[in-house]
């Protein structure tokens, strides 16, 4: 059955992957793929059902970029059969799709924007956003950072981690490695932050709980960010990773 092959595939394929990119595909087995396919014979799964899979998806609503997310993870599945022995060709493939459209705008903040935002912050807050619009890191990348990756009198930042639910790791690609160079705001952040961290030694996290550990991105989003953005009446930005030229 689907359910026996996915069991299988999450045992000895998915650990191959990133911890985030497991958490999500073991989300997507459960929530959609395993009560559509689970009791089915993988041989019985053909083409023309998984098509209609996806055309049901589409009227229940769910983004394009969703359904692909669902497909992908099933074809994946699907894919190892092959590999496996158990089918001779993977009936996801040459499933149409729905077209990916961007449903959220991309947004920046305006220069005027960052500054009215920032100086809004708590000292911890704003040390983040501050580094985060100006350098441009990712999220699990900031919150991964300690102080050894730093070098002020070079003036650069080495991204060596990434952590996602508390799980530290490699950046989510090889390019993901990488040193950015520090503006003299950028420092600024750093240095006023650094003179009120209660931990500052090289290995230590650069933004953490007061007990040292990794601090949960959406805390810091729902309970400061959100509510400056509110406040001052900016949009609820995802995250801020740029400022507008």
């Amino acid at each position: 059955t689907f359910a026996t092959l996915a069991n299988e595939w999450q045992t000895s394929v998915l650990p191959m992957y990133k911890h985030s990119t497991q958490m999500h595909r073991r989300f997507m087995l459960k929530k959609h793929l395993l009560p559509r396919f689970g009791d089915k014979a993988v041989s019985e799964i053909t083409r023309q059902e998984i098509q209609v899979y996806v055309a049901h998806l589409t009227q229940e609503g769910y983004a394009p970029k969703s359904i692909d997310h669902i497909h992908d993870v099933l074809s994946a599945v699907l894919r190892t059969a092959v590999k496996w022995g158990h089918l001779q060709d993977n009936p996801a493939r040459g499933v149409d799709l729905p077209k990916l459209r961007t449903v959220r705008p991309k947004w920046a903040l305006t220069r005027e924007q960052a500054a009215a935002l920032l100086e809004a912050l708590p000292p911890l807050s704003r040390a983040m956003a501050g580094l985060a619009i100006l350098s441009g890191l990712r999220r699990g990348e900031l919150f991964a950072l300690r102080w050894q990756d730093i070098d002020q009198e070079a003036r650069v930042l080495t991204v060596r981690e990434a952590v996602y639910d508390t799980r530290f790791d490699t950046p989510k690609t090889e390019a993901g490695l990488r040193q950015i160079p520090l503006s003299e705001a950028a420092l600024g952040f750093i240095r006023a932050w650094k003179q009120r961290a209660g931990r500052t030694e090289p290995d230590a996290l650069v933004f953490s709980t007061r007990t040292g550990k990794v601090i949960s991105p959406n805390n810091v989003l729902r309970r400061e960010i959100f509510r400056a953005c509110e406040a001052l009446g900016l949009p609820r930005a995802t995250w801020l990773t740029s400022v507008s030229a």
